[in-house]
């Protein structure tokens, strides 16, 4: 009851605080009144008398502090005092100020842009959407697998049985996880769009409305509706149709179906998936007139929709879970052969789906633990400096302690400097984290379809606010306490001490920290830089210059195979009469792609058992493909056009497959049984074995055959430069079809900036935390040591008086700060044998603990450090020993 009172009478004098002030000043003057009069009584003048009474008395602005602070909280005139003091005394001193500014800056922005993508990414929920925090995922769970591959996505007779039997959601909704690239014939000319397949229901469950006419419903979502319809997104309604208000019924061309436009999305509003911000939406029932797949509806096999559904009230995530776990029994008895061992979860709805969350969260957390570090090495840093200015300013504190304050009112005051700084870097680290994100988000290769928004919205403020107040917290409550313990009669009596090493344990102690620190960071960097270097040195197998390549699907357009084949052939006849060209030709995908085919083969000697199939990736080539990308052919010929229009059964293997299912002989020659062919194939080549999936994958088995399918990867190869290519093989494409365009035409050197993304993103994050980490060491090292220097230019003199030589000088301060180094290199080998395994999947042709690398960082640091240390040791040199001994 009684802290209930005492809260109950500050609250209370916060209002009347001038009243109670003044009540308070007046019983202090009565007192010293009463005392003065007593004075007088004994014999003594009234000066005297006063004087008297005032020393009694004690000291009356310290009894008058003390009174307000046990009455009120903290006032803001107080802490407004506390500020602009604070501001005085960073601007006394502007270099150092600057220098643990820009230190935080750096260690908060980099922060604060991570943590931008992980909002974006993981925490900000899908934008116009009504209730989010209602929407769960569905997702099938094979219950004999692990990892992501585990997971699958639904089929669309699974997604209405779940959809129609269920009682735990108000509604489902599905869309298509992978958007599709649709030909949009404008005036006679093809242009790629990307669409998304959406359920009926997706907007109204959604809770979003039309910007302009509306959108889906329930009959346009029927499998028989003769009136095919879409919705457009609104930044495409404004880029490409001019914002166009009327264009609510008029007609698009898509993949050669007219489509009726209903309405325009909200601005703002893409779906529920991150960085995908589709053209337009179309029912999923449209999925055979705008992709023309034909029996994808009713395919139990295609697993291609991500489900979604709003809880009913009431209804919780573990009864609806209880309820899909019922739901997927089901169908697991009524369709064994498609959905045995598939449990059906349930998760929260994001922008990144379940399955990815984890790659997302490990990829993300890896880089803030990184830049967490390069934070508390700028931490240190600045504790350092206040450790360094509290000892500077030890008379200061030991006045105002004589003259009354408080160890509260000094720790409050240091503190408040503390925070200071580390508010000015939040500000700045802001501004840098908008920086920084763009530079990130320029990595992301151009053919990939994704558009990534990183706003700064209120939680990544609220985030750097709060990194700002903790970071503030920590740097300086060291240097606060020990300013708070400061003694006052000695300092008051200007007696110096030497800043030994035993007398300064604290701030060797957080150098060690900081160099360990530093020498994580740099092997992790150097590691990554590395392995960057030997991605970019591997040979992939093909030719990475002089090639141009773009993806095209006639089919997509409702041709016949007879007329798909007539368009790739004449254009082939277009682009070999060009000049310039070596070579072109086709293949169904291409190397170190996302898109994978393998197959099971069988040597022809051998029955069609499981002991005996080999699985291997496959790829489908025209002739001249080889040559084309620059694939060495090692042994045999190529596939002829002859071969290519009877489908011969022929086939050529990579070197891999070849000493896999032939070891020791001769593959030209052999027949192997493909898949579930009944015929045999002669192997007529052996090529080289290259990269297909990954650069860092070991030598895996490659067949090719020449059954192309209708989507095709055109790859030409030019005598120079195929920059130049890029728009004439656009030209020629619609010279022989107007109505059809390419997708990703690139040159294959832009092609490999996909495969090469992870390395060269983790080299440069990680390659610039390490840089930072190696200037903040530095000067944080060359601060102490010049610190200690000066506190010690009294005992160096009283040395060099007494015979001691400039080398003698010279070694005794590299000793201290080499010793510093040796100690925090030690603990930082340690915790980077350890903290380098996080990194061993994303390193290519270098060991998490490659020697070379711990010994080079090892040397070198020791070296920045030796640098760090001479300067100062230099300037310890020229010190004059009369002028040393007259030092304070």
């Amino acid at each position: 009851m009684r802290a209930v009172r005492v809260f109950v009478a500050k609250v209370q004098a916060l209002f009347w605080q001038r009243k109670a002030n003044r009540e308070f000043d007046d019983e202090l003057q009565e007192h010293l009144r009463l005392l003065t009069e007593r004075f007088v009584s004994q014999g003594m003048s009234p000066e005297n008398a006063t004087a008297a009474a005032r020393r009694q008395f004690g000291n009356t602005a310290l009894l008058q502090q003390r009174q307000r602070e046990a009455r009120t909280f903290l006032s803001l005139s107080t802490l407004w005092r506390d500020i602009r003091f604070g501001v005085r005394m960073l601007r006394k001193n502007p270099g150092s100020t600057v220098t643990v500014i820009v230190a935080l800056a750096l260690g908060i922005g980099m922060n604060t842009a991570v943590f931008s993508f992980v909002n974006t990414l993981l925490l900000r929920p899908p934008t116009w959407v009504v209730e989010p925090g209602r929407l769960r995922e569905l997702w099938l769970h094979h219950r004999g697998s692990s990892g992501i591959e585990s997971y699958l996505p639904l089929t669309y007779p699974d997604y209405t049985y779940y959809r129609d039997h269920n009682r735990s959601f108000e509604g489902m909704l599905a869309f298509d996880g992978d958007p599709e690239s649709v030909i949009w014939n404008r005036s006679g000319q093809g242009q790629v769009l990307q669409g998304q397949l959406v359920s009926g229901n997706f907007f109204s469950l959604l809770g979003i409305n039309a910007a302009l006419g509306r959108t889906f419903s329930a009959e346009d979502d029927r499998v028989d509706n003769p009136h095919p319809v879409v919705v457009l997104g609104h930044a495409f309604w404004q880029q490409h149709l001019g914002s166009d208000p009327n264009i609510v019924g008029k007609s698009v061309i898509l993949n050669g179906t007219n489509f009726s436009v209903i309405g325009v999305a909200p601005a703002g509003f893409s779906g529920l998936l991150v960085a995908i911000e589709p053209d337009f939406w179309a029912p999923l029932t449209m999925v055979e007139r705008i992709i023309h797949d034909t029996g994808r509806l009713t395919n139990r096999q295609s697993n291609w929709l991500i489900v979604a559904g709003r809880l009913a009230p009431g209804a919780s995530s573990n009864v609806a879970k209880a309820e899909m776990d019922v739901l997927a029994h089901q169908v697991e008895q009524a369709h064994p052969d498609t959905n045995k061992n598939l449990d059906a979860i349930v998760v929260p709805a994001t922008l990144v789906p379940w399955p990815y969350r984890g790659y997302v969260s490990a990829f993300t957390g890896l880089l803030m633990a990184v830049f967490v570090l390069v934070l508390l090495i700028a931490c240190v840093n600045a504790a350092s400096l206040l450790l360094v200015r509290a000892t500077v300013r030890a008379r200061e504190m030991a006045i105002r302690s004589a003259l009354g304050a408080g160890r509260g009112q000094l720790i409050r005051q240091m503190m408040v400097e503390s925070i200071l700084l580390s508010s000015i870097g939040g500000c700045v680290g802001v501004a840098l984290a908008s920086w920084v994100t763009r530079l990130l988000l320029t990595l992301k290769p151009a053919d990939l379809p994704i558009t990534l928004r990183i706003p700064l919205d209120w939680r990544v403020l609220m985030f750097t606010v709060v990194v700002s107040l903790i970071t503030g917290a920590v740097f300086g409550i060291v240097p606060a306490l020990r300013s708070a313990r400061v003694d006052t009669v000695p300092v008051l009596k200007e007696e110096t001490q030497s800043a030994s090493y035993r007398k300064s344990r604290l701030r060797n102690f957080l150098m060690i920290g900081e160099i360990a620190t530093c020498v994580v960071l740099l092997i992790g960097a150097t590691l990554c830089i590395r392995s960057l270097l030997n991605a970019n040195s591997i040979d992939p197998g093909f030719d990475t210059q002089h090639v141009a390549v773009a993806t095209l699907d006639p089919g997509s357009l409702g041709y016949s195979q007879a007329k798909v084949d007539a368009f790739y052939q004449q254009l082939l006849v277009h682009i070999r009469a060009l000049p310039g060209i070596v070579s072109a030709s086709y293949v169904d995908h291409l190397p170190l792609g996302a898109a994978r085919d393998s197959i099971f083969v069988v040597e022809g000697n051998h029955d069609d058992t499981e002991q005996n199939r080999l699985l291997v990736d496959a790829f489908r080539v025209a002739p001249d493909y080889f040559e084309s990308l620059g694939v060495p052919l090692l042994r045999g010929r190529d596939f002829t056009r002859h071969e290519s229009e009877e489908s011969a059964h022929v086939a050529i293997v990579n070197q891999t497959a070849a000493r896999r299912l032939w070891p020791g002989q001769d593959a030209l020659g052999q027949h192997i049984t493909l898949g579930s062919e009944k015929t045999s194939s002669e192997v007529i080549g052996v090529v080289k074995t290259g990269k297909y999936r990954t650069l860092g994958e070991e030598p895996i088995p490659v067949i090719y055959q020449m059954q192309l399918p209708p989507r095709r990867v055109l790859v030409v190869r030019s005598s120079s430069d195929a920059k130049p290519l890029l728009d004439v093989i656009r030209r020629e494409i619609q010279v022989v079809d107007p109505n059809m365009a390419a997708t990703d035409l690139q040159t294959i050197g832009e092609y490999m900036s996909l495969p090469l993304f992870p390395a060269r993103t983790m080299g440069l994050l990680l390659g610039g935390s390490g840089i930072f980490a190696l200037i903040l060491t530095a000067i944080g090292l060359f601060g102490v040591i010049s610190y200690v220097v000066s506190q010690r230019t009294h005992e160096i003199g009283v040395r060099m008086a007494m015979g001691a030589r400039r080398g003698d000088v010279l070694r005794l301060v590299v000793r201290q700060g080499l010793l510093i180094t040796i100690i925090g290199l030690a603990i930082g080998l340690g915790g980077a044998f350890a903290a380098t395994q996080l990194l061993s999947s994303l390193l290519y042709g270098i060991r998490p603990n490659d020697p070379a690398t711990l010994v080079g960082v090892s040397l070198g640091l020791t070296g920045v450090a030796l640098l760090a240390c001479y300067i100062p040791a230099r300037r310890a040199m020229r010190i004059d020993p009369a002028e040393a001994l007259r030092y304070e």
